[in-house]
């Protein structure tokens, strides 16, 4: 059956509400609006009636996901969930509901049941987890039918993170850098080193971020990481020429480790590549990970830099004769 275009839909709509509103407005012995001089009863009751008793237009859970999301914006997230559940019961199984009750419960706090959400939503999608591995995926999350799945993934990573859960994020972030390697992907893998080095297992935590320190996407923020993890690894010279690139791609990410930048940013969430925000977000997110010795290390690191530039200023600025 050929579906009826948008605005076929809104004219039905339009003339059944214009009827229900003449019956509920209009005695049967009034005159007919219509002008016919008429009683009601005799000119347009019954087109009315037979016009107010069509069927109403089944429920689109799309507009009910969309209008979810739209009191998720306005701060309203228990309305938010009840638009998000009344999709999921017209469509059930749909991953991208699942998701989005679960991150609606995360704004209201409920973090165990957001989780649940999250591991439905990862049931559900089994199958399509299998066809991306198996296809040797490297976008899955240009693909609108995946990004349910990685977002309920990168979710439960996240949550097992912050709950030093670290075993337990790294299973859950793989699932996602295993088939992107664009931004959500370099995001799983930044995340991952650091649970990697929570854990002790620097070797490790460099072959993961190597991947995404060659990516478009937050490839600064992955090569400080990726010199963090060489240092803790033994390899100062590669931990060097990794912090270096890394600080060619946003000089304020020593200054922000080191905290000659005040802590708080005004917009993380915009942060754009080599901006204060970026850094300072970078800071606020895996600061932790960096010890005492790397962040001296740091320091000799930019000192030296520092040095440098000088040297460079002044010898541009000698006198020529």
């Amino acid at each position: 059956m050929t579906a009826k275009p948008a605005n076929q839909e809104t004219q039905r709509d339009e003339k059944v509400e214009a009827a229900r509103g003449r019956l509920a407005s209009t005695g049967r012995n009034d005159p007919c609006f219509c002008g016919s001089g008429k009683k009601y009863k005799k000119c347009h009751l019954a087109d009315d009636q037979a016009v107010a008793s069509v069927p109403p237009r089944a429920p689109d859970p799309d507009e009910m996901l969309a209008e979810g999301w739209r009191l998720v914006e306005q701060r309203r997230p228990a309305a938010a969930e009840r638009e998000f559940r009344a999709a999921l019961a017209v469509k059930p199984d749909w991953a991208d509901a699942l998701v989005a009750i679960g991150l609606a419960r995360l704004r209201s706090g409920d973090q165990d049941a957001a989780r649940k959400e999250f591991n439905e939503a990862l049931r559900v999608s089994e199958k399509l987890a299998t066809e991306l591995r198996e296809s040797g995926a490297k976008d899955a999350f240009s693909r609108k039918e995946a990004q349910a799945y990685l977002r309920a993934s990168h979710a439960l990573g996240c949550l097992a993170f912050d709950q030093e859960r670290y075993q337990d994020a790294l299973v859950d972030l793989e699932r996602v850098y295993v088939v992107d390697e664009g931004a959500v992907g370099t995001e799983a893998r930044l995340i991952a080193g650091a649970a990697l080095l929570k854990l002790k297992r620097p070797a490790d935590a460099v072959q993961v971020l190597e991947v995404a320190s060659k990516s478009e996407a937050g490839a600064g923020r992955a090569l400080l990481s990726l010199g963090l993890a060489c240092f803790a690894s033994g390899d100062r010279p590669a931990a060097q020429a990794a912090i270096l690139k890394a600080l060619d791609a946003n000089s304020h990410f020593g200054t922000a480790l080191v905290g000659r930048i005040p802590a708080r940013a005004a917009n993380l969430g915009a942060a754009t590549a080599g901006s204060r925000e970026e850094a300072v977000g970078y800071a606020q997110t895996f600061g932790d990970a960096w010890d005492e010795g790397a962040k001296s290390f740091l320091k000799e690191i930019l000192a030296g830099r520092s040095a440098d530039a000088s040297k460079a200023s002044g010898a541009a600025s000698a006198p020529t004769e």
